[in-house]
């Protein structure tokens, strides 16, 4: 193509006469798919995601959901307008000469940029209000403290309101209903302390003690804390259960691990 084609075709701002408009059928075909997919999404969530046992999951698991419905539409504009690019441009054999160069247009530009500015300011604004209700809930004479010291490869959980020690018995126990707050730490190594259903996740420093946000169980049913930090060779089996269970259940627990009501 010869230049004074290029600066031809580089000052045309509209699509030439009979040439369809890719944009606007990217745009059709990308607000179909993306109505789709998220309805699809909506609807199977709650049968994707693992149950939650405590009011903090819940709140994880629907941040999840939302954030996933938003983050459908941002990449299946990306995976629409390259298949549509792939098809409509494409050509058999070697092109002969340059393709005409993208034209620059400052209401996509501005609407781009203030689409994508919208959404991190969403998410910036979620997150703060999430962190704040974690974070607001206060300790009460009715919540349960336990310190979790962590060690290759084992646990130790200390109830110290009760005087009870559990250490690598594989099974603790939790009162269904009831506030706990987690003290954790390591002897050794760096550790991840994680309890996926009551939605649960710090890291256990050496040296260091770090709370987690006041948890409160609503689901009574058996489930797993591990560890979630690669810490050495036995990683993989650094977990145990975790049981929420009656008051009466976890009382009868707790004077079975030497502990006092």
């Amino acid at each position: 193509m010869s230049d004074s084609n290029i600066e031809g075709n580089a000052g045309s701002a509209s699509p030439a006469a009979g040439e369809p408009r890719h944009l606007r059928r990217v745009l059709i075909i990308w607000a179909v798919l993306s109505v789709i997919v998220v309805a699809i999404w909506l609807a199977v969530a709650q049968f994707i995601l693992p149950p939650a046992a405590s009011s903090l999951d819940s709140a994880d698991n629907f941040t999840f959901i939302v954030l996933t419905a938003l983050a459908v539409p941002v990449s299946l504009f990306v995976f629409v307008f390259l298949g549509y690019s792939l098809v409509a441009f494409r050509v058999s054999g070697r092109p002969t000469e340059d393709g005409v160069p993208l034209q620059p247009r400052p209401s996509l530009q501005i609407g781009w940029l203030g689409i994508t500015s919208l959404l991190c300011l969403f998410l910036l604004i979620w997150g703060m209000i999430a962190t704040y209700q974690e974070t607001a809930v206060a300790s009460t004479g009715k919540t349960l403290v336990i310190q979790v010291t962590a060690q290759q490869w084992q646990w130790t959980f200390n109830y110290p309101q009760y005087g009870a020690t559990s250490q690598g018995a594989q099974v603790i126990d939790l009162p269904v209903n009831r506030p706990v707050e987690f003290y954790v730490t390591s002897k050794d190594v760096l550790h991840g302390f994680s309890i996926r259903a009551l939605g649960v996740r710090v890291d256990a420093n050496p040296g260091q003690v770090t709370t987690t946000p006041i948890v409160t169980t609503t689901q009574t049913g058996s489930y797993v804390v591990q560890c979630v930090e690669l810490c050495g060779l036995l990683h993989s089996y650094m977990w145990e259960a975790v049981n929420v269970v009656s008051a009466d259940a976890f009382n009868s627990w707790i004077v079975s691990q030497g502990g006092h009501l």
